[in-house]
């Protein structure tokens, strides 16, 4: 929680000295294959499958729903499906999937908004999740 709070306020306070500053492209791109190391590392759908079927089935469930959410509401809008793509792979997977897809189907456009769009939902996501907890324990 501190550091959801400490980077939002950083992120708001200091906005535009940080983006003065130079080579963020780079380190930003740097840290997204770290990430993207360390979770996939480890990672074996085997294993998952053996040991927690339930936990499998449950986040299965959780991504058909957000993605028949978001595909169903945007389609009745006439929204962009590219951006549909990167809003709901933002909601499931955080901004580094949703700016690796962006990045890697060359939707330009796209790769900010995804960014955003995952930290905007990581620092609610943070709060909301600390409020719910509190109030069912």
């Amino acid at each position: 929680m501190w550091i959801t709070t400490f980077s939002v306020l950083l992120a708001t306070i200091c906005s535009e000295k940080l983006g003065k500053l130079s080579a963020l492209q780079e380190i930003g791109t740097f840290f997204i294959y770290c990430f993207m190391f360390v979770i996939g590392a480890p990672a074996s759908i085997a294993e998952i499958v053996k040991k927690s079927p339930l936990l499998l089935l449950f986040a299965m469930l959780i991504v058909a729903f957000n993605m028949l959410f978001t595909f169903g509401i945007g389609s009745l809008l006439h929204m962009d499906r590219k951006m549909l793509i990167i809003a709901s792979n933002a909601n499931i997977g955080g901004p580094t999937t949703a700016a690796s897809m962006a990045i890697a189907k060359d939707w330009n456009e796209l790769i900010g908004p995804s960014l955003l769009v995952g930290c905007f939902g990581y620092a609610i996501g943070n709060y909301l999740g600390i409020l719910v907890g509190t109030a069912l324990s």
